[in-house]
């Protein structure tokens, strides 16, 4: 059997159990999933693409959450300046702080390796439905055509995360290297050896993996949308993402624009509370259940960020929580600061349940990435227009001290930035939008100054590593 096939089985075979009958012992019994018996049938195939998003969030069996179930998460903020790590292992993500992520660091190992399962695995039911079972498939075309595009998105967005982390931001250097391409399933040996692409290439991948949109529910009032699944909005979502990467302000906001449907919620904490994430501002969230509270690594932003880690702490020397975090605005909420003086954000506050979901896309990006998109064509009313649409959600216009809402030029700018890493704060957005616009990583001193811990000019700090055993297997692949 194909050694991916044996992850996805592990899905579908979940819940099923050996029918009993006359002549049973004639029929190949139903915990024995093949390759065929999954696209063969039609309830086997839907449970083998709902796999693909337990893939996503980076379950095997090894470990969970080590991809968009925490770790990416865990990953952009420890690149932040808002945050500050205790941590004293890979475990929890100090070297990512550190900028010090080298070939053997253990959270560089658990991500990678859990980013191209889900790649492969979306690789392979891909294959699968367009190719190896093109002509006998258990559902209709256009079910079929809906299941590639939720897993050419899975592979789409595990790619946007893999170049963020491990290559220099195309704004340095639209043809840098970045992260080896796989579009087609390895389903055994002899397939090591994968170039790495540019980060152009990588983006084209994205941006082409997303194209068919219409093949996807649209967003959360039509039929057939799920925050937990891929949909047209969570697709726009990501390519307005590669869109600003790129600084193709214009294409950026027409894709922001194709999403509707969505609106804000009235309290950011409903995001964040029972029944985590069903609402009108979620667009695409990873779930969690009581699987992912069996240890402390698992759903680890809920641990990490909690006081009961005490790994992941608040900037409160001279970060975005003290410079902004004002009296009367409801996302000051969140800090909780203990006896020692360590101030932590509690959106994930739940650390004896951990039920709670992990946005990624939710409709106050949308709004804030318009804000800035705007700002960057020199459109300061429709920037403003956005960026007051969030704030005074959380704290009235005229109750604020700070914004005024007639700024201009730089200080507009400011309020556009500081309002995003505010509302992002432990959300992980940080880290890359430091990235992405190819800004210093830097580091709060106890006076309050700042020192630069990483800049683009020097990629073995600016960026991760790639793991040993990928640059041992892959004779292709060079630094």
């Amino acid at each position: 059997m194909k050694k991916y096939i044996y992850y996805i089985a592990a899905a579908v075979t979940m819940g099923f159990a050996t029918a009993c009958s006359e002549d049973f012992i004639n029929k190949t019994p139903d915990l024995k999933v093949t390759e065929a018996s999954i696209f063969g049938s039609a309830t086997r195939l839907e449970a083998a693409v709902e796999g693909v998003y337990t893939a996503l969030k980076g379950s095997d069996d090894v470990s969970d959450g080590y991809f968009l179930g925490g770790f990416a998460t865990l990953a952009g903020d420890n690149h932040s300046d808002d945050m500050i790590n205790y941590g004293n292992n890979g475990y929890t993500t100090r070297d990512t702080y550190s900028h010090a992520v080298n070939a053997s660091s253990i959270e560089n190992d658990a991500l990678f390796r859990n980013a191209y399962l889900a790649i492969n695995y979306a690789n392979t039911i891909i294959d699968g439905i367009e190719k190896t079972y093109a002509n006998s498939l258990p559902c209709d075309a256009e079910t079929a055509r809906r299941y590639v595009q939720e897993c050419k998105f899975v592979r789409a967005i595990s790619y946007y995360y893999l170049s963020q982390l491990y290559g220099l931001p195309y704004k340095t250097d639209p043809n840098a290297s970045n992260v080896p391409l796989r579009i087609e399933a390895v389903t055994g040996a002899g397939h090591n050896a994968c170039p790495a692409s540019t980060i152009s290439e990588v983006f084209k991948q994205i941006l082409a993996d997303t194209e068919e949109i219409d093949a996807l529910p649209a967003n959360y009032e039509s039929s057939g949308f799920s925050s937990t699944k891929t949909s047209q909005a969570s697709a726009h979502a990501l390519r307005m993402r590669v869109y600003m990467c790129m600084e193709n302000w214009d294409a950026a906001i027409a894709e922001g624009d194709a999403i509707t449907g969505f609106s804000l919620i009235s309290s950011i904490a409903t995001m964040f509370d029972a029944p985590y994430a069903l609402t009108a501002e979620n667009i695409f969230s990873i779930p969690m259940s009581e699987s992912d509270k069996s240890n402390s690594q698992t759903h680890p932003v809920g641990y990490f960020y909690h006081e009961a880690g005490q790994i992941t702490v608040v900037n409160n020397i001279n970060g975005i929580a003290t410079t902004y975090g004002i009296k009367g605005d409801a996302r000051t909420n969140f800090l909780y600061t203990d006896e020692r003086g360590y101030m932590y954000c509690e959106k994930y506050n739940e650390r004896s349940t951990r039920y709670e979901w992990i946005p990624v896309f939710r409709y106050a990006e949308i709004l804030l990435n318009l804000a800035e998109c705007y700002y960057n064509k020199d459109n300061e009313p429709m920037a403003l227009k956005y960026v007051k649409e969030v704030r005074t959600r959380s704290i009235p216009a005229d109750q604020d001290p700070l914004v005024t809402y007639t700024e201009t030029g730089e200080a507009l700018w400011t309020v556009i930035d500081n309002e995003r890493r505010w509302e992002f704060m432990a959300e992980g957005l940080r880290g890359y939008d430091i990235s992405r616009r190819a800004e210093n990583y830097r580091h709060p001193q106890t006076d309050g100054s700042w020192t630069i811990v990483a800049t683009p000019s020097d990629k073995t700090t600016y960026c991760w590593s790639f793991p040993l055993y990928e640059t041992t297997v892959n004779t292709a692949l060079s630094e």
